[in-house]
């Protein structure tokens, strides 16, 4: 790939990333005091990884080792470079009030957004976004991770999706119209035809911008739909027509960044950091508001704009929601949140009432599904600390549902130093995060987890 067309300047080339983590010193975790549970007090997870093979792949204790060889950091990369301003190292997602140090000592831009892009040729290739205003492009031939491209938004990258041979770039950048004030853009590269210059997403022919503020989100559902938010709450729906993307639906509601989207059925799922609600938005009907879950339902009467108590319970959020994640099954059709509030929540998709919570005691900021090695559906939860919480999903024999199975930390085992900002899942148990570190961290689960 000789490079992507348009939209900045882009550089192709470029030094591989850094390969695997050094190995640490001991076989695991030592007299541990830190909180590797569900929460506070929560119970202790079912198993405690090897520091020498996460970090290595060996260990020189072999089958006799008292600690856990179900996981392995194949690449450590930096990801990112310095951030010039030092202050702009603070998160600037106003809803973060849960401050630990990790802002005040982070040097490198912050990761944003992690995508995985199966090529024709069924290589394996990852984009990284960055709050230094680049997306690269990560060849993982052989396990090297060379970067292959980079490209310069001239703007703060906070969100990357592929979907449909798309790379959809969401960022803070200016517009010839408005050249003194920033907007929220979304460019799209045809990833069949990357020298092309992006298609730009444009409100109106006299508003050549995506957003008025910065764009937080974007998803695509339903293999044609494209979702964005942005900081100020604003949604809008865009569905590829002819040789562009148009503006189909503008919803308003919402108070705030938009940092959840996705889409069950016809109902699409909104989630706001500020206003700490959920929505419940009915796409066959123009986008109609159906139902609202706000921080606390408990107490509320049941009426059309209220999600109503049905089974489980039904409480929402008490800090900013961070992510949305549509999880089915067997037992059915759910969404799950994340917030800085430390819990993940499980709703009925049907009815939106809550039907599980789990508590993580540290504030939650992105999820994944992914799954382990005999295809049983995990979740990988990347929190605040760094840490990487690593949970069965379903009831199994073995495991009741959201079983914690083990922690991953920088101070035991591997992982972030600041708070990890994205996880995306990859093909063979593989899974990709990136954090305030300014690192994309390449894992895998390798053993049995006993589901």
């Amino acid at each position: 790939m000789s490079g992507f067309g348009g939209g900045g300047g882009g550089r192709g080339g470029g030094r591989g990333g850094r390969g695997r983590g050094r190995g640490g010193r001991g076989g695991g975790y030592h007299q541990r005091q830190d909180n590797m549970s569900g929460g506070p007090d929560g119970p202790p997870p079912k198993f405690k990884p090897c520091r020498n093979f996460t970090q290595t792949g060996a260990c020189p204790q072999g089958h006799n080792c008292s600690f856990h060889h179900v996981v392995q950091l194949h690449a450590s990369i930096d990801a990112s470079t310095q951030q010039q301003n030092q202050q702009q190292q603070q998160h600037k997602n106003n809803y973060n009030n849960n401050r630990g140090g990790y802002n005040q000592q982070n040097r490198m831009a912050a990761i944003s957004s992690v995508s995985v892009w199966q090529t024709n040729d069924n290589l394996i290739k990852i984009f990284t976004g960055s709050h230094d205003g680049f997306w690269r492009l990560w060849d993982t031939a052989n396990g090297k991770f060379v970067k292959e491209f980079e490209h310069n938004m001239s703007g703060k990258v906070e969100t990357l999706e592929v979907a449909s041979n798309f790379l959809f770039c969401g960022f803070e950048g200016t517009c010839m119209a408005l050249p003194n004030v920033e907007v929220g853009m979304i460019h799209a590269w045809n990833l069949s035809a990357p020298n092309n210059p992006p298609l730009e997403f444009h409100m109106h022919h006299l508003a050549p911008y995506a957003h008025a503020s910065a764009v937080s989100i974007v998803k695509v559902v339903a293999g044609d739909k494209i979702l964005s938010g942005d900081r100020r709450g604003v949604i809008r729906v865009w569905q590829f027509q002819t040789d562009k993307f148009v503006l189909m639906n503008t919803l308003h509601g919402h108070v705030g960044e938009i940092a959840g989207l996705t889409a069950v059925d016809n109902m699409l799922w909104s989630a706001a950091a500020t206003d700490q609600t959920i929505r419940l938005w009915d796409l066959s009907k123009d986008g109609e508001c159906q139902h609202v879950i706000p921080a606390d339902t408990q107490n509320n009467t049941n009426t059309p704009q209220q999600a109503p108590n049905v089974g489980g319970t039904s409480n929402g959020h008490t800090g900013a929601i961070t992510s949305l994640l549509p999880f089915k099954s067997s037992a059915g059709s759910f969404v799950l949140s994340s917030s800085l509030d430390g819990t993940v929540k499980a709703w009925n998709s049907s009815d939106g009432s809550c039907v599980h919570t789990e508590t993580h005691g540290a504030g939650v900021i992105t999820m994944a599904l992914s799954a382990d090695q005999k295809n049983h559906p995990i979740l990988l939860v990347g929190l605040e600390t760094g840490n990487i919480m690593v949970r069965n999903v379903m009831q199994t024999p073995n495991a009741p549902a959201f079983c914690l199975l083990f922690s991953l930390s920088s101070k035991y085992t591997a992982g972030h130093s600041g708070a990890c900002r994205t996880i995306r899942e990859g093909p063979a148990a593989t899974f990709y995060s990136g954090g305030d570190d300014g690192k994309l961290l390449v894992w895998q689960l390798t053993g049995d987890l006993g589901l």
